[in-house]
């Protein structure tokens, strides 16, 4: 596959979007990067490169949370993800390009609604699952994963329902990204979502990602959380809507 100067300015901003992200809301990654992007850029080729660029990032951060996750509660949820994403990517390998930008607007309402209650309610509910679902919750945000890159609500959900807290839940989904993380993007190569050219490039646009991370958080220091927030959603909606209309 030749990469264009077009192709490498999206490899660019999606190395700075996603630092930028990981400092700022995490799950506008999903929200927001991946639904704006898919509106310039080939579905699949934007899908693909924002996993390279995710994958990179949560091995920067994990230090910064070093032994804080829950592990009896990861080691549930990982087998299920694992499969979920090997499922989420033959399912984004085969379905036609139209119903996967659906399936992307679809998917950011519904987490729009969930994060935008977050924000009403200040936090979100606790849902009542039990832990043995583990699997199963791993199953489905394999799946959403793979597919949208927005399956980290799925966990924050069940998470919440086991009584983790703020720092340990956080840690935990890394850790749980950590191990099948080099599953997704591997997927994605056998499917053809990712070559290596584009997994060169996405590793030399890491330095945009660590200046996005240090943008971001200095952006932070001048609003406040919610603001942001409030206006990351508003723009997710947006970028959803656009999706659902074309």
């Amino acid at each position: 596959m030749n990469i264009s100067l077009f192709d490498l300015a999206a490899i660019a901003i999606g190395a700075f979007g996603v630092g930028f992200f990981k400092s700022t809301f995490s799950m506008a990654v999903g929200l927001v990067l991946v639904p704006v992007m898919v509106i310039f850029w080939p579905t699949r080729f934007i899908i693909g490169i924002i996993a390279i660029h995710m994958f990179i990032s949560d091995y920067a951060v994990i230090r910064l949370f070093w032994k804080q996750w829950d592990w009896r509660l990861a080691k549930l949820v990982i087998p299920g993800v694992c499969i979920g994403i090997v499922a989420g990517t033959a399912t984004l390998v085969n379905l036609p390009d139209y119903w996967i930008r659906k399936f992307i607007g679809i998917g950011c309402l519904i987490f729009i609604s969930i994060q935008g209650w977050s924000e009403i309610k200040g936090g979100l509910p606790t849902p009542r699952i039990g832990r043995r679902a583990g699997f199963a919750i791993g199953v489905i945000g394999g799946i959403i994963s793979a597919m949208t890159h927005t399956g980290g609500t799925v966990f924050t959900l069940y998470l919440l329902s086991q009584g983790v807290k703020k720092v340990n839940l956080v840690a935990t989904i890394i850790v749980i990204w950590i191990f099948v993380n080099p599953l997704k993007v591997s997927s994605y190569y056998v499917g053809g979502l990712v070559g290596n050219k584009i997994l060169i490039a996405g590793m030399a646009s890491i330095p945009l990602a660590f200046l996005g991370g240090w943008i971001g958080r200095g952006l932070l220091d001048r609003v406040s959380q919610r603001f942001f927030n409030t206006a990351i959603l508003f723009l997710a909606l947006a970028a959803a809507a656009r999706l659902l209309w074309e």
